[in-house]
């Protein structure tokens, strides 16, 4: 069995463990298995990759970073510093992806880009945050969507494994933060929590192994 599947394994029972910990609320083991997830993709992507791409390892440590912090989601400060670090994890990927585009998709780049805009807007709308955090929120959704839209430019290129993985994970990405910032300013869903979390995890794994194919 080579270190790729151990990791895996041990990533997927870690993720099933914690998932557990949120339905019966055990909030000490939740933070120590939460805390364990990106080190983990971050394994995975370090025995898988034939080529260590600095960007992606930032982006993972960028998302660890978030995930500390948010364990004290309920502190504004903590927060906000959890946000910027996943601001800079999703600039990391962008510019990863970008370094993988060799020609951009003319068509493809003017729709999504168009959908991304009236989907931003709708979604901003809808959760509508407090005066203090629209800037940022704003500002973080419309990260999220250029690296969808670069993800799927990848796809379009150069599609194969990378493709389909990287965008796949950029579009779990998008859902994840998109019930967070529902669940936060909006209003708590009873399965919310659970989504965010499986989508997030499986995205940042995603991600990972689509640039570890390349």
């Amino acid at each position: 069995m080579d270190l790729k599947l151990i990791f895996l394994i041990i990533l997927g029972i870690v993720s099933i463990a914690y998932l557990v910990s949120l339905y019966f609320k055990f909030s000490i083991y939740q933070a120590v298995l939460k805390a364990s997830l990106v080190p983990l993709v971050l394994a995975v992507y370090l025995v898988a990759a034939d080529k260590i791409l600095v960007l992606i390892v930032l982006a993972l440590i960028f998302g660890w970073i978030g995930d500390i912090f948010l364990l004290k989601g309920n502190n504004f400060r903590f927060f906000s510093i959890g946000l910027v670090s996943f601001l800079l994890g999703h600039i990391c990927y962008i510019i990863a992806m970008y370094g993988f585009i060799e020609q951009f998709n003319v068509t493809v780049l003017v729709i999504s880009a168009a959908l991304s805009v009236i989907f931003g807007l709708t979604a901003f709308r809808i959760v509508n945050p407090v005066k203090i955090m629209k800037i940022p929120v704003f500002a973080y959704k419309t990260i999220i969507l250029v690296m969808v839209i670069f993800a799927l430019q990848i796809f379009v290129t150069s599609g194969g494994r990378f493709g389909i993985l990287v965008f796949t994970g950029s579009l779990l990405f998008l859902a994840s933060d998109s019930t967070l910032a529902y669940d936060t300013f909006k209003k708590k869903t009873k399965y919310g929590k659970y989504f965010l979390m499986f989508t997030y995890i499986l995205a940042q794994l995603l991600i990972a192994l689509g640039f570890a194919a390349v």
